[in-house]
């Protein structure tokens, strides 16, 4: 067990079959790494607050990606439509809200990054993961030696 404070843990995850496997945080993915013979790569980067030895919360920056593995064996890139959108949002909110008129485009794109960050995957596969993370992140708390999660210190906030 160990004394430290707040902490961010992040844990990276690939699917294979139907179980989620720990890897390298810095590991780049390819078509060797699909999720079956056939199928997509699947992944997962998931981000919890750690106070201690405990998870205490998921921060909303972990994230679930579908890549399709192109016939060079590459894969496609990620569909950073979204995110584009959302930060078109915000400006379009902002320039309504300055004539007096209340934006809801950012809330819209809000929950289009969110479906995205899910990769479309049933609920009962991520909750698999959540739960892989967490024996990864605790064990790794603990000291163990662990593959596939990394631990960043948290500095207070200066005011």
């Amino acid at each position: 067990m160990t004394s430290q404070g707040r902490r961010i843990a992040g844990c990276h995850l690939l699917l294979r079959g139907n179980r989620w496997m720990p890897i390298g945080v810095n590991k780049a993915l390819g078509g060797k790494d699909r999720c079956s013979p056939e199928g997509a790569v699947i992944s997962a980067y998931l981000s919890a607050v750690v106070e201690g030895d405990t998870i205490v919360g998921w921060l909303g920056n972990s994230a679930f990606s579908v890549q399709e593995v192109l016939p060079n064996g590459t894969l496609a890139p990620l569909d950073l439509t979204p995110a584009r959108l959302a930060l078109q949002a915000y400006d379009t909110d902002m320039e309504a809200g300055k004539a007096g008129i209340v934006g809801v485009s950012s809330l819209i794109a809000g929950r289009r990054i969110q479906e995205q960050n899910t990769g479309n995957l049933p609920s009962k596969l991520r909750e698999a993961a959540f739960e892989r993370a967490t024996v990864q992140i605790l064990d790794k708390i603990q000291g163990h030696p662990v593959v596939g999660v990394r631990l960043y210190d948290c500095f207070p906030v200066r005011r």
